[in-house]
């Protein structure tokens, strides 16, 4: 980019103006190296720094083609230019396997195409922007999603109705997909169709790339003991690409928070892998319908399942009990919180400086936020006087001062390049835009997250930084005739090292050091060691279960003990797979059967008063589970809509063994399946094997219980 700008400039790329550019990519690309959120992923076992680099790999190479295409001095790179954007594809295709953040590079490498293919014009531009769009959505929606999904459709058909193997459809969907491109591959190559043969060539290698996927499908035929949705089959799979366990997230039109549903939308049959063929589990019923009236376009308040949600959505507007909230309530909540404390505080720790490292919930003054250093521009923002914090706080490892100059020569950098190279500055906007607030919009995050999700948004922080690089030439700019082109670039080189990355080494060393962060593992282990032989352990969420689950597989430490997580309860695949034995820990028998709980089976149980139970009566849990298990008309209720429903005719039970009596009382008067699992699992375990509840779970849910 500082090239193209120094070739706009008239200058020449040697002497001085070579130094200066070598020094913006020092510059910008320690700057990177040294942002807090990219640190962070470095150092941390996730996908963000790997994704980072394959991000940089194709941003990278379509400057590579845009450098073939235009080096007039070797014919031979400017006939074979576009092999790059082959090569940009496959690694799309091979990311895909890593996270999807490489995908919203597309928009940009696009532009880049246009701006040196076709002449610009403002509707160019604009139909640019759009294909690029397009091109994103077909890469994530029709490569990753539907062509799995047409794969399973294929395989049900083999195996259901002409009674071959498992997979043996998707074998034969992939050999007919790879035949029809091949055959457009020739077809456009014969009849001369350029772009239509590179377009089929691209599609075929994003989806070469794509096929390192076959990883998930290889290591869960191999019943490994954490196998999310247990993806050894097509079926399988489409639901581990949807991430059905996560839900939906609406995002164009629908409910606020005081919405009520009126119904269930009927979706397609669901199946399931069974022994010899895929099992029907009944119409999939997976998403609320609600009245027209409760839905409002681009819904920020959504999330009706969740009081906690409800209660924050309520303070924060300040809304009452019940009250509806307007468009503009919704507005402001995405622009204060999901935009301003969901992201831009998160941008601005990596370039302005921060506060500590404790996590800001709800808007806190002194937790998490962004801070200068420079205590009237603080002031002037509402993050106070730090001086003034507690010391404890004040000196935490994360307080860093970085007087906002990577922000400053950033800010120089964008103005630099909007004078000198104003396409290539909006190229660089537009991977700045969709990897920052454009995931705000597609996340679409409620309230009261579990952890400060700042990795989410590392690409637009890369972005920032080559601004931040080309900051370095504004100032070489400033000086350059003053004191002679190689004597400016040192000093714009040196000064700009200085004030930016080596101060945010310095500032941020100290707490990105995980060298002596052992609480994870202490923590597991301190729950693994206080648990008795062949015990059962209830856990909730990420943070109980992973550091256990890291100390049984890795360091093969307490393999006898079974982990559940309740987060996963609510899932068949989950349940199934703990009917079977994993490292030494026994297999854990339940009260009810698989077609009990398949597919949408208990979803839900709500209570109804039973004539033959009092109230207050308590029911004996193996009783209550009966009850609610059986198929026995007696034991269900007439619906609307002429069918029948299981129900639940008591809210207080007890556990039995021998004279011991244990009474508790069920959560509510709706019992969700994660809440039928573990009455299931306890109901058929107490007496006969050790049960543990994590200390982490609310102890009110089951009052008596836990």
């Amino acid at each position: 980019f500082a090239k193209r700008a120094f070739e706009n400039l008239g200058w020449t790329i040697d002497g001085g103006n070579l130094v200066a550019i070598m020094a913006a990519g020092t510059v910008g690309g320690l700057a990177y190296t040294f942002s807090d959120t990219f640190w962070f992923s470095a150092v941390e076992g996730e996908v963000y720094a790997m994704s980072s680099f394959l991000t940089a790999l194709v941003f990278w190479a379509i400057l590579k083609w845009e450098d073939n295409l235009r080096d007039v001095s070797n014919p031979r790179a400017q006939k074979y230019a576009d092999r790059w954007i082959i090569l940009i594809f496959y690694i799309m295709g091979l990311s895909i396997g890593v996270h999807l953040l490489n995908l919203l590079v597309i928009p940009a490498i696009i532009m880049v195409y246009y701006f040196n293919r076709y002449p610009v014009t403002t509707k160019g531009t604009v139909i640019a922007f759009i294909i690029g769009c397009v091109v994103t959505g077909f890469v994530q929606y029709v490569v990753i999603q539907v062509i799995p999904i047409l794969a399973s459709k294929f395989d049900i058909i083999f195996v259901n109705d002409i009674g071959l193997p498992f997979n043996s459809g998707v074998l034969a969907f992939f050999i007919l997909l790879v035949t029809g491109l091949i055959f457009l591959i020739r077809f456009a190559k014969q009849k001369g169709h350029y772009k239509l043969h590179l377009s089929v060539l691209s599609i075929l290698f994003v989806i070469i790339g794509y096929s390192s996927y076959l990883q998930i499908v290889i290591r869960s035929s191999a019943d490994v003991p954490i196998d999310m949705t247990n993806p050894d089959n097509a079926i399988g799979l489409v639901k581990y690409l949807q991430r059905e366990q996560y839900g939906n997230t609406p995002l164009v039109f629908g409910p606020d928070y005081t919405a009520r549903p009126i119904g269930m939308k009927e979706g397609k049959m669901d199946y399931a892998k069974g022994k010899d063929k895929y099992i029907e589990l009944g119409m999939k019923q997976d998403e609320y319908e609600f009245e027209s009236s409760d839905k409002m376009l681009f819904p920020r308040l959504w999330d009706l399942n969740d009081q906690r949600h409800v209660q924050y959505y309520q303070s924060y507007l300040g809304l009452d009990e019940g009250e509806k909230p307007s468009f503009g309530d919704n507005i402001k909540f995405f622009f204060n919180y999901q935009l301003i404390q969901m992201y831009w505080r998160y941008f601005m720790w990596n370039y302005v400086g921060r506060q500590n490292e404790v996590q800001n919930i709800a808007g806190e003054s002194d937790a998490g936020n962004w801070i200068s250093g420079i205590p009237f521009v603080d002031r002037m923002f509402g993050h106070g006087d730090s001086s003034k914090l507690p010391e404890g706080i004040r000196d935490s490892r994360a307080h860093n001062k970085l007087y906002a100059l990577p922000f400053i020569l950033g800010i120089l950098g964008l103005i630099f390049q909007l004078k000198n190279d104003k396409r290539n500055a909006f190229v660089i906007f537009l991977l700045f835009f969709f990897t920052g607030a454009a995931i705000v919009i597609y996340l679409n995050n409620t309230p009261l997250q579990p952890r400060e999700r700042d990795y989410a948004y590392v690409g637009s922080m890369y972005a920032f930084a080559l601004w931040i690089g080309l900051g370095v030439l504004q100032i070489y700019a400033w000086i350059k005739d003053k004191i002679g082109a190689m004597a400016g670039a040192g000093l714009a080189g040196a000064v700009s090292l200085v004030a930016v990355p080596l101060l945010m080494a310095s500032q941020e060393w100290d707490d990105h050091d995980r060298s002596n962060k052992t609480l994870p593992p202490a923590s597991a282990t301190n729950f693994l060691v206080s648990c008795e032989k062949n015990a059962i352990l209830f856990t909730e969420g990420d943070n109980d279960t992973y550091p256990l689950w890291y100390l049984q597989e890795i360091e093969e430490y307490r393999p006898d003990i079974r982990i559940i997580n309740i987060s996963l309860l609510g899932i068949d695949w989950y349940i199934d797979q703990l009917r079977y034995k994993v490292n030494d820990a026994p297999a854990v028998p339940m009260r009810w059967q698989p077609e009990m709980y398949l597919g949408k089976e208990r979803n839900y149980i709500q209570y109804a008063k039973n004539p033959n139970i009092a109230e207050s009566q308590a029911v004996g849990l193996s009783d209550l589970l009966d009850f609610i298990n059986s198929n026995d008309p007696k034991a269900k209720l007439s619906t609307q809509g002429g069918g029948s429903v299981n129900y639940l005719p008591s809210l207080n039970s007890y556990l039995k063994n021998g004279d011991s009596v244990l009474p508790f009382k069920l959560p509510g008067e709706v019992l969700y399946k994660n809440d039928l699992a573990i009455l299931n699992i306890v109901s058929e375990n107490f007496g006969k094997r050790p049960i543990y509840f994590a200390n982490t779970i609310d102890p009110k849910h089951y009052e008596g219980l836990y």
